[in-house]
């Protein structure tokens, strides 16, 4: 368990940052089948294998209040609601590969990534990553689509726009992860993410690209 914090666009699209408290909790039982945490939600691991996962789970979607950002204004709130997922990972020396699909209320999503890690020394470790997010017309209708009835609530400073089926974005981490011993650990991750498609061509878009920074303190027990 533990906290941190995050440096991020206010909404996928943004111009404008804003600082976020982040809290962390994940917690395994049966030597890591059953899992429950702030960030992968509930769900279950039927691989006994370490080097392999996959499994089903069930968390939280992506929230967005209309007040977070004045070009918002008129769109209303997404709020939060439950997605159920299925996941796939795996690793093989310093590589490893993960990838998944979620749907909900606001459509069907997936991801499919890849990453690096280079230990250094016994306390360090460096790991470079991307990421690719595709989304449904559903889905991505929701983020960056604009109603005729939107457009009108935005004073018309909006244009009726309609999202389609594609990727989403692309993004490229680089963390470090530092072990002050064996019960705590800190890591700092700077993320570069790409709008793609409908996304980037949305209205509700105002920069296609953007850095974000995060640092998380946590306690192993």
């Amino acid at each position: 368990m533990g906290a941190g914090a995050n440096y991020a666009p206010r909404y996928e699209g943004a111009a404008s940052y804003r600082l976020r408290l982040v809290p962390l909790l994940d917690v395994s039982y049966n030597n890591g089948g059953f899992f429950i945490g702030v960030a992968r939600g509930i769900g279950f691991n039927f691989s006994e294998i370490k080097s392999i996962q996959y499994g089903v789970r069930v968390f939280v979607g992506q929230e967005r209040n209309q007040n977070a950002d004045a070009r918002l204004y008129g769109m209303g709130n997404i709020d939060y609601f439950p997605e159920a997922s299925l996941f796939f990972s795996s690793r093989l020396g310093p590589l490893s590969f993960s990838s998944g699909v979620a749907t909900g209320n606001y459509g069907t999503h997936a991801d499919v990534g890849g990453s690096i890690n280079f230990p250094i020394g016994k306390q360090n470790r460096f790991r470079l990553g991307t990421k690719i997010n595709w989304g449904d017309a559903i889905y991505n209708q929701t983020y960056f689509g604009v109603t005729a009835a939107q457009a009108a609530a935005s004073g018309n400073v909006l244009t009726a726009y309609n999202a389609t089926e594609g990727k989403k974005d692309t993004s490229m981490t680089a963390s470090w992860v530092h072990n002050f011993d064996k019960e705590w650990s800190g890591s700092t991750t700077l993320t570069y993410k790409r709008l793609e498609g409908s996304a980037q061509l949305s209205p509700l878009t105002q920069r296609i690209s953007a850095n974000s920074l995060s640092y998380m303190l946590a306690y192993r027990f």
